[in-house]
């Protein structure tokens, strides 16, 4: 637990050094750590050395930034600590497969890496990571339909999301993706008798489709890698039938958020997916 619990801490250190170059063995003698012993044991549980990690991770935000398109390539770089743009836009090739000028158009193909986290829990690991947060209310824009509450199911509303993506609608709401949260955001509740549902974005920018905006909360995330369709189930029912008995809390079940991070291909089997559970 210990162990862990460092790795967590290196992680951090990690993070805010993310546009550094980092001297490994250094910083963890510094940390009284033996290098060699611990990166084995970083590898095992993250899956890829620290330099690795910390390689991805400023990968993952410069491909943000270049989304987001608020920034200058050349500043960009430089901010990152790149001196030779030429150089870089090679490395980003190699790294992400594509140029720098393509990630806008193509950054749901691109094989992104959150920060990562562990929850620490002594006995009966939890099946799915969770982080709790608070999160203010956020605007969502996209596409709304309303089904009767009587015939409406999940199955239904992956039919949708599939329809969304076949006609290309995934892929221009993308576009506006400029809020916090990134990611095709699914988002229910009932309204007059009917449930609504918003397939949508979290933005800043006026767009041409609807807008929603969800209710400020404590949330508890949880995370997993599956398809679309199954995951979210399986989530739900380990939040129902599990995690809510164990650690006693209230569910506000008024509302649903589900969001599908990178990559945004609905029937692909590694597909990271968040279950945003408000609690009361």
């Amino acid at each position: 637990m210990e162990t862990v619990n460092f790795i967590e801490k290196f992680i951090i250190y990690i993070e805010d050094h993310l546009r550094e170059q980092i001297d490994y063995s250094e910083a963890l003698y510094d940390l009284g750590v033996e290098p060699k012993s611990f990166i084995t044991i970083f590898t095992s549980l993250v899956g890829m050395t620290p330099y690795e990690y910390q390689q991805k991770r400023r990968m993952t935000e410069i491909a943000f930034e270049l989304y987001e398109g608020h920034r200058r390539l050349i500043d960009i770089a430089k901010y990152y600590g790149y001196r030779n743009v030429d150089e870089f836009k090679d490395l980003y090739r190699r790294t992400m497969g594509i140029s720098p000028y393509d990630t806008e158009r193509q950054i749901r193909q691109l094989d992104l890496l959150e920060r990562i986290t562990f929850e620490i829990v002594p006995v009966d690991s939890p099946k799915y990571p969770t982080r709790t947060v608070y999160m203010d209310s956020f605007r969502i824009v996209g596409i709304t339909q309303y089904f009767s509450i009587n015939d409406y199911s999940r199955e239904k509303k992956i039919a949708e999301l599939k329809k969304l993506e076949k006609d290309g609608v995934l892929d221009e709401l993308l576009n506006y993706n400029t809020g916090q949260v990134k990611g095709i955001i699914l988002h229910e509740r009932v309204i007059r008798d009917e449930m609504e549902l918003m397939i949508g974005v979290s933005s800043l920018d006026a767009t041409p489709f609807n807008e929603t905006y969800t209710e400020s909360s404590d949330f508890t995330i949880f995370e997993g890698m599956g398809r679309a369709d199954e995951l979210i189930e399986d989530i739900y029912q380990y939040i129902f039938r599990r995690w809510r008995f164990k650690m006693n809390r209230d569910l506000n079940c008024n509302f649903s958020i589900e969001v599908i991070k990178s990559p945004f291909n609905v029937d692909y089997s590694e597909s990271k997916i968040q279950v945003w559970q408000s609690l009361e």
